[in-house]
């Protein structure tokens, strides 16, 4: 086993891996070697796309046995802070095969040694603002699926620090149930990358906007043709004097019913870790759960617990 710098020519055997690692990840279709290229185009180019998810600095490693890739880690420089003014380390992405452990360590500490010369106090691992496009759902962190993945991530010294719930609720079939606030929805349709619209439902009293249902084409985020008829509702929200009194379940519901007249078929929702009540509330109207997502935090200055 060798551990390489990430260049070009190993995009035919890392796509093969990526796809290879994220085949249980919810809504991780496979991708193609131009998708991905596209996406870690910044370790090679220097020049990132922040709406991307790029960051400054990035590099990326990959560990080869007889021409197979054994694992991968993509890393760079980003910022926190009120102004942006503090720089941390993130790990964009990080993969190894089940059972090579002793791999995903060294890669693990490859890419600290190199994230460490930036003179950096943190690390964050899979921050859903640098997530690849086509790696789950908007606003997805690191998936209980790469289970193998947390456990090498908590054993060197991360924890998590956020978290992300997804919910899916595969050929729904819903009947709005109005509200008992006397509102007027409207729906707004916008083309995006997906093969079919995204949906803005608004709810207006008297004039003023007081409710936001949006949701987004699965094929925003992958091109994978089964992508395609997936909606994924990305903002729910009630203005404070009108929670409730079943308008956001009236919105949600409305929002469904309209986008399956044009082709959608399948719905996921997600919510923070922490959001009890929009938790309670999805998976008591339809949604069941499919995965935890979490982001993990390391502070350089702690003291390491754990020896092999």
């Amino acid at each position: 086993m060798e551990i390489l710098q990430y260049t070009p020519d190993m995009q035919a055997p890392l796509t093969q891996f990526y796809n290879r690692m994220t085949i249980n990840v919810p809504k991780c279709y496979p991708v193609t070697e131009e998708e991905l290229a596209t996406a870690i185009r910044g370790v090679t180019t220097g020049k990132a796309d922040k709406k991307e998810g790029g960051l400054d600095s990035e590099t990326a490693f990959v560990a080869m046995t007889n021409s197979t890739v054994q694992a991968f880690i993509h890393v760079g420089i980003g910022q926190i802070g009120d102004n942006r003014e503090e720089d941390i380390g993130v790990i964009r992405f990080f993969a190894y095969e089940r059972g090579a452990r002793r791999i995903g360590q060294a890669m693990l500490e490859k890419a600290e040694a190199h994230l460490k010369g930036f003179n950096i106090s943190q690390i964050f691992a899979f921050p859903q603002d640098c997530r690849y496009r086509f790696y789950h759902f908007d606003h997805a962190y690191l998936s209980d699926a790469l289970d193998q993945v947390q456990g090498l991530l908590g054993f060197n010294g991360y924890h998590r620090s956020s978290g992300e719930v997804f919910l899916d609720w595969e050929d729904y079939s819903v009947t709005p149930v109005p509200s008992s606030l006397p509102v007027t929805l409207s729906v707004e349709w916008k083309d995006g990358r997906g093969q079919l619209p995204n949906c803005t439902v608004l709810a207006h009293q008297n004039g003023e906007q007081v409710g936001i249902c949006e949701s987004l084409c699965g094929g925003e985020f992958s091109s994978h043709v089964d992508a395609q008829v997936w909606l994924h509702t990305v903002w729910l929200g009630i203005e404070d004097d009108f929670q409730g009194q079943g308008l956001g379940r009236y919105l949600l519901q409305y929002a469904l019913q309209e986008m399956h007249k044009v082709g959608y078929r399948h719905a996921a929702i997600s919510t923070a870790w922490d959001n009890h009540r929009a938790f309670l509330f999805y998976s008591n109207c339809g949604y069941r759960t499919v995965d935890w997502t979490y982001g993990f935090v390391k502070n350089l200055s702690e003291a390491p617990t754990h020896k092999w």
